[in-house]
């Protein structure tokens, strides 16, 4: 039998998540605090909702968290910035415009590695945890699915970490550790 009070509460830590996210990245700093107890809301509700009912647990506490973030963005929509920003000086203008070429390269390297490389490491990472599943026992079937459903949790993950590190070598690092941790795992079952 389902517990509604569990899954009422996990619905309101994925509530208070996207609030404190939201709280976190409207500041003009970055708030670490907050941004780890946001995500770690998240996490505990998406936990129990899971423990409570399964997927389909996960999936309610997963309908309060976007139905929040959207409650949060249709009111975004209709508000004034609170700071203007100041002018663009004309060699940044430049940039943007193509004349200088500097930001429109560093954008585009943002996007390469956030993006598709972020992708192909995520990929990798779900295909090291079919290959362990497998090997420790689950069926084929099983480790497909896996597959399926770490791509899309381990892209955005990656890819939120990956824009919020501040250095290009970080991010390189990063996506390395991450593929090499992946690479080391199918290696150490006997996947390659």
């Amino acid at each position: 039998m389902v517990s509604p009070e569990l899954i009422w509460l996990a619905g309101a830590l994925a509530v208070m998540g996207i609030a404190l996210l939201r709280m976190s990245w409207g500041r003009p700093g970055r708030a670490a605090g907050l941004n780890a107890l946001g995500w770690a809301a998240l996490a505990i509700g998406v936990v129990i909702g899971g423990a409570v009912a399964g997927a389909w647990g996960i999936a309610v506490t997963s309908l309060f968290a976007v139905g929040t973030a959207i409650a949060i963005l249709a009111k975004a929509v209709f508000e004034h910035p609170r700071r203007q920003r100041p002018a663009r000086p004309l060699r940044e203008t430049e940039a943007l415009n193509g004349v200088g070429g500097t930001r429109i390269g560093q954008a585009l390297a943002t996007f390469a590695i956030a993006g598709p490389l972020a992708l192909v490491v995520s990929v990798l990472f779900a295909l090291a945890a079919r290959l362990a599943l497998i090997a420790a026992g689950a069926g084929e079937a099983n480790g497909n699915v896996a597959v399926l459903g770490l791509v899309p949790l381990a892209w955005p993950i990656l890819a939120f970490v990956l824009l919020i590190t501040q250095t290009r070598g970080k991010q390189l690092l990063l996506t390395s550790a991450v593929a090499i941790a992946a690479l080391a795992l199918a290696v150490l079952v006997g996947g390659f």
